[in-house]
């Protein structure tokens, strides 16, 4: 059960990184010097370190689990990516993209429950 709080919690993490990654992009300057754009790529740098956590945990995740049950997990983060993007980007949710989330949250209900 240890196992599976580390998997989602790497699959939290990582989620969380893309935003970083997302967030950041959206905010690189286009034109001014090196040290505007450095300033103004923290977020990317954060995205970065925090997929750099996920991957230890991931890994460590790894060394109990089976690959099988755990790398399904993973789809977890487009969910949580796909909520976060509506909320803090304001990007569309068409019924497609839902439908698209309800079998992916069945697929991860199937998997975790085998």
């Amino acid at each position: 059960m240890k196992e599976l709080y580390v998997i989602l919690l790497s699959v939290f993490i990582g989620a969380l990184g893309q935003v970083g990654l997302k967030y950041g992009a959206m905010r690189l300057p286009d034109d001014g010097s090196l040290w505007d754009k450095a300033i103004a790529a923290w977020p990317l740098a954060a995205g970065l370190a925090l997929y750099g956590v996920s991957t230890l945990l991931w890994i460590y995740a790894l060394r109990t689990v089976e690959l099988s049950y755990a790398y399904p997990l993973i789809s977890l983060g487009y969910v949580l990516v796909f909520i976060a993007s509506y909320f803090i980007f304001h990007e569309p949710i068409s019924v497609l993209r839902l439908g698209g989330m309800a079998l992916i949250l069945g697929g991860i209900v199937l998997v975790a429950k085998s």
